[in-house]
């Protein structure tokens, strides 16, 4: 039982700790695959790379970066001389559209939701709420630059990115539509930069 323990949820916080730490660092990612495949022996689909549910998860995940592209644009045009000082370079493009999303996905929604939430409930939990709740504070203390830049609004669509892509987690134990609206999400607030220094 201890050792079910320590591997099931005491390690796993641990990764996470360490995943939360530094987002920056582009072979942190591995670790939480690393665990899963060789510590748990369980395959990627565990992690909600899948193919079952791949059709409501897409579909729900573009609801929801639909859903977040209307709440960000009026943010956007109150901070527009904040935020589109300077044009999105390559590196903006790569790290906001693809890298974020992959890796905060993965931490937050995959691998966190993955070890701590329960699943196969048709109604969420007081657990899963509470376990959703914790991976959106954790995912929104990421994005503490927002503050420091004088736009604290725009943590408004970060924080509700965490929650509604936690509950997309939980309902279809799929990454990809998590991935998406991450992806397409950014990928509207970097356009919405670009149209701003225009």
């Amino acid at each position: 039982m201890e050792r079910r323990l320590l591997i099931e949820k005491a390690l796993p916080a641990l990764v996470f700790f360490f995943l939360w730490l530094n987002g920056g660092f582009y072979p942190l990612l591995l670790l939480p695959f690393l665990y899963v495949i060789l510590i748990e022996k369980k395959d990627l689909a565990w992690l909600g790379f899948k193919k079952q549910e791949t059709l409501p998860s897409i579909c729900s995940g573009l609801l929801v970066s639909v859903f977040l592209m209307a709440v960000y644009h009026p943010i956007s045009r109150h901070y527009a001389p904040l935020i589109g000082m300077r044009l999105a370079t390559l590196h903006d493009l790569f790290t906001d559209i693809a890298w974020f999303p992959l890796y905060e996905e993965v931490a937050y929604r995959s691998f966190l939701l993955a070890h701590f939430a329960r699943f196969g409930s048709s109604n969420p939990s007081k657990r899963n709420i509470l376990v959703n709740l914790t991976q959106s504070l954790f995912f929104l203390s990421i994005h503490g630059h927002h503050l420091a830049s004088g736009v604290a609004l725009v943590l408004l669509p970060v924080l509700l990115l965490g929650l509604l892509n936690g509950f997309l987690f939980i309902k279809t134990r799929n990454i990809l539509g998590c991935l998406l609206s991450h992806s397409a999400t950014n990928g509207f607030a970097l356009l919405l930069r670009y149209l701003s220094v225009r």
